[in-house]
């Protein structure tokens, strides 16, 4: 026997996986699914002659999608505030409805996570008839007790992962995307003020790689940990991360030349493109080599590692660092206008609208 059928022979039983995907599809064709679609559409009619009356009125983002100072050329763009899809009385909701009227609403999975929120957004959902909801579900490679219901109160899904697509395609026919999760942190704006320190900032030959942990992805929390042993600079931060000022942000990613990226499942994190903006290199796990859009990316602007350079990561580390000094002042801007031009949320956000255009058939769409 070889050495990988030795292996193989050592995982669990296959049987399990296999049952749990025959059930996973014989779910699927329940016929209520159909019923859903039909109402779905029936919406979308009705979403198309409004539309063809009024135009795009406005478009309106929820309030985890504030930071990157959304410009879409064409677009009259607005964020939602922070306490939009929080419960309130029947005076404010009747606000809100007329505040969405003729709009395109993007709504990010986060704005609507807890149970107060998640009651909101689909009262107001079904109640406005004059909308067009899209969900940039950040999360449908894990959350999946909010990812069928964010499926199925929109009128266009944006998943930003592969995985779980069969069955959300089930609670909503049209899926746009993936629309992967894109650099959000900050504004191109800001960026064009900040070059010069981008630039000119001390950069450590350590990677940077504070990820915060999840426990039911022990995988993950196993290569950090051992990363941190050699690399101090990997290892664990907290949600307070997102409290910092965009300048301190900024400080911490432009404080290194490379950034180990340590996937929750294999899915195609946002720090790839964190990295990118920054002028840095990020090293990637191979996993990720061929898929969309990892395989865009010019080689010169990232490093993939193996499964034995998470055990002895300085070659892996060095080949990157050897980029960037490779690269220069020239390296960091290119990678940045790469970033910026396909992976900042403005990108994303023309993705989605283009969608939408084309689905609420309406020649209105962003340049």
């Amino acid at each position: 026997m070889s050495p990988i059928s030795r292996l193989y022979a050592g995982l669990p039983d296959p049987r399990l996986p296999a049952r749990q995907v025959n059930e996973y599809v014989q779910f699927a064709q329940d016929e209520a699914f159909f019923h859903l679609a039909v109402a779905k559409d029936a919406r979308l009619t009705q979403l198309k002659a409004h539309f063809a009356r009024t135009g795009v009125r406005k478009v309106l983002l929820s309030a985890n999608l504030a930071g990157f100072g959304c410009s879409v050329p064409g677009a009259d763009v607005e964020i939602l505030a922070k306490d939009f899809f929080s419960k309130q009385d029947p005076e404010r909701f009747q606000a809100k409805k007329s505040q969405l009227e003729s709009c395109v609403v993007i709504v990010n999975n986060n704005d609507v996570g807890t149970g107060e929120s998640r009651d909101e957004y689909a009262a107001l959902f079904v109640e406005c008839a004059a909308s067009c909801f899209i969900a940039w579900d950040w999360d449908n490679h894990h959350w999946l007790e909010l990812s069928p219901f964010l499926a199925a109160h929109s009128d266009i899904y944006a998943p930003a992962h592969h995985e779980n697509l069969f069955l959300l395609s089930r609670y909503n026919w049209l899926i746009a995307g993936p629309v992967y999760c894109s650099t959000v942190q900050w504004s191109r704006a800001f960026l064009a003020a900040h070059m010069q320190e981008i630039l000119a900032a001390e950069r450590s030959d350590a990677p940077l790689g504070m990820h915060i942990p999840y426990a039911q992805f022990k995988f993950r929390i196993q290569v950090i940990t051992t990363l941190n042993k050699r690399y101090p600079s990997v290892g664990f931060t907290t949600r307070a991360f997102h409290e910092r000022t965009p300048e301190d942000r900024l400080a911490e990613w432009c404080a290194h030349k490379t950034h180990w990226i340590a996937p929750v499942l294999n899915d195609v994190p946002i720090r790839i493109f964190d990295a990118l903006l920054t002028g840095g290199i990020p090293i990637t796990p191979s996993s990720l080599r061929f898929l969309p859009p990892v395989n865009a990316i010019p080689r010169d602007y990232i490093v993939f590692y193996s499964p034995v350079d998470i055990v002895h990561p300085d070659a892996v580390v060095d080949q990157a660092n050897k980029l960037f000094d490779a690269g220069g002042e020239a390296g960091i801007v290119a990678r940045q206008r790469y970033a910026l031009q396909y992976h900042h949320g403005d990108a994303s956000v023309r993705q989605m609208l283009g969608c939408a255009a084309e689905a609420l058939g309406i020649s209105w769409a962003p340049d």
